[in-house]
Parts: structure tokens; sequence; C-alpha cells
């Protein structure tokens, strides 16, 4: 058990991993860092950490482990604001989608200000925000590490967290993780933001109605484009590398397909839906 944790930025992630942490009894107290004075209170009131405050101090010497669980953008600044008061003992983790987001000169106080472990739970809902956190939101999914530097004692306990709090663990390069993020979560959520915007944009006299018949397929399909704007811009910015790749690659599909569409390749256009069917259902099994 480690006798304090401090979790900054107790949102939909955070406070469901100090609820998590509560229910493994993995640590004795957990401070959540917060400038939203609003989303701590509900941390607070939901037990998720034991004490509230406002900014990084000297007292973050007393958390052996420092979780940033904040938008992207924000992550390497607050690495930098953390080593003004760390030891190189203490272990630094967040849980950004994006893990090529730190600098060279942040890099270079690794193992001499604190131990860096980049990781990533894939985990979340289309709500964010500690009142819609939850103790299980962890349980059987998937958290990538991204291992900086040589020490393995850290990779070791950040690993057991996860696992001990539902995840199963993988090790991974940066920009491999990056690259797969974009194809498996970042172009899924682009398409559902701007299919919304696409669907409200078109020449349709009765909105109202459109309205009222955007349910079944398209309801489900847009879900996640109710996430947080704040942190999918940020998400799309440091990643546009790699999203801008698969964009591309997207697009060409679906020159395809308007082709077979114009043709009327029946036969075609079947056999490309029968196979991604199967592939579907293939990946529906293995999270299982």
């Amino acid at each position: 058990m480690h006798k304090e944790i401090t979790i900054i930025g107790p949102g939909l992630i955070g406070a469901s991993l100090g609820l998590a942490l509560k229910r493994k009894k993995i640590c004795e107290k957990i401070i959540g860092i917060d400038k939203s004075k609003k989303n701590l209170r509900n941390a607070y009131l939901l037990k998720a950490i034991d004490e509230r405050r406002a900014t990084i101090d000297k007292r973050i010497k007393e958390s052996s482990i420092i979780f940033i669980c904040t938008p992207v953008s924000l992550i390497d600044n607050i690495v930098k604001k953390l080593s003004d008061y760390t030891e190189k003992n203490q272990i630094i983790s967040d849980v950004g989608s994006v893990k090529n987001i730190f600098e060279k000169k942040t890099l270079k106080l690794n193992d001499k200000k604190f131990s860096l472990v980049p990781g990533h739970p894939i985990a979340g809902t289309e709500h964010s925000g500690a009142k819609n956190a939850f103790n299980s939101l962890f349980e059987d999914k998937w958290c990538i590490l991204t291992p900086i530097g040589s020490n393995k004692k850290s990779v070791r306990i950040i690993s057991q967290i996860w696992k001990r709090v539902g995840m199963k663990v993988a090790t991974m390069k940066i920009n491999e993780h990056d690259k797969i993020m974009s194809i498996t979560s970042h172009l899924p959520h682009l398409i559902a933001f701007t299919i919304v915007g696409t669907a409200f944009n078109l020449n349709i006299k009765k909105k109202k109605e459109l309205i009222n018949f955007a349910a079944g397929g398209f309801k489900d399909f847009t879900r996640i484009g109710s996430s947080d704007p704040k942190m999918w811009t940020d998400i799309f910015l440091k990643n546009k590398g790699f999203l801008k790749d698969t964009l591309s690659l997207f697009l060409k599909d679906i020159e395809k397909i308007k082709k077979l569409l114009e043709d009327e390749e029946y036969s075609q256009i079947f056999r490309l839906l029968k196979r991604t069917k199967q592939i579907r259902n293939i990946i529906i099994k293995k999270r299982i």
C-alpha cells in the first residue's frame, strides 16, 4: 500500500482512478489537484479524493506517485512544474491518449527529478468530469504503457496498479501507440464529430423532423460525438501527423465506395460489407 498518491485533474478518468484505488486499498490517502473548484468538490463528495488542492506546491513531495489526468496539451507543462518539487524516486504517470507530447528538455529531467512512466488506460465514456466517475471504469480494459528511460521498477509499479484496478497491461513504443490510436480511437471520434455537423448542414426544410428521426444507427454511431470538445481538440492536434495519414487512407476508401455506388457494383459492395462484418465480429470476440 502506498502512503499517498496525487491525481492532477480528477475528472472522469482521474476520479474513477481515485475510486478504484480506494476500492482496492492501494493507497492510504489520495490528493486531488484541480483549478476547477466545482470539479474538485464533486471528486471530494464522491470520495474519489481525500484532500483538495488548487495548485502544485512543495507538499507534492509526500506523494510517491503522481497521476496527471488532464487534457494532453497540459501534460508537458505540468511535468515541468512538478520538477520544481519532485525527487527522482517519485513516479509521474499520465493517462493521455497521445504519447508523443514531451519536449526534449522535459525528458532530460527523467531519472534526475522524477521517474516518468507515460500511460494510457483505454477506458472512458462520452461524459466528462468527476460527477460521472465510477470505480469499475477500468475493469477488463487495456492500458498501454510507453516506458521512457531505464527505470524498470517504476514501470513495474505503475503496471501493477493498473492491473489491480482491473486492467490488462501492454507496453509499446510511443510512435506505435500514437499510430494505432489514430486508427482505433482518434479517427472514429473525428468522424462522429464531423457527421453530426454534416447532417445538420443539409438543406432540409424541416430540421425538427431530422432531430426526431435521428435515432437508431445515427444516434448510436454519433454517441462519442458528445465527448469533451476541449479534450478531443487537444488529442487531434497533438496527434495530427498520424491522424492526417489515417484520414487520407479513410478518404481514399470512401472514394472507392462512392465509385462502387455510382457503378451499382452490387456484388463488390456486398463482399465489402460482408468482410467488414466478419472483422467486426472478430473484434467483439477479442474484447470478451
